[in-house]
């Protein structure tokens, strides 16, 4: 994953099973992941984000295109093989695309 680190998408966990903040570092650290992640803190699934983002259960995992559109969402655990070939997907359209604004 740190190798696509400038390429035009995000990959963002959301942990909503009412983690702290203090827990989700010791998590993204021991597990040494590559992406954003953010918490809600308090109550499982009431938070903000868990409601603003329809994100019932940790872990969740949206990938956004280069304009922050959100192109896919993952509610709970997830074959990384799929995320890796939904990333890939949205990068040779991202590709596509610039090739089509170029003059």
């Amino acid at each position: 994953m740190n190798d696509l680190r400038d390429k035009p998408f995000a990959l963002i966990g959301v942990h909503v099973g009412g983690s702290t903040i203090a827990e989700l570092k010791e998590l993204m650290e021991r597990e040494a992941l590559p992406w954003r992640s953010f918490v809600d803190v308090g109550q499982a699934a009431a938070g903000r984000i868990a409601k603003s983002w329809s994100s019932p259960s940790t872990p969740t995992f949206f990938v956004l295109d280069e304009r922050g559109v959100i192109r896919h969402k993952w509610i709970g655990k997830t074959d990384p093989l799929v995320i890796d070939a939904a990333i890939e997907q949205l990068l040779r359209n991202a590709a596509a695309d610039g090739d089509e604004r170029e003059p």
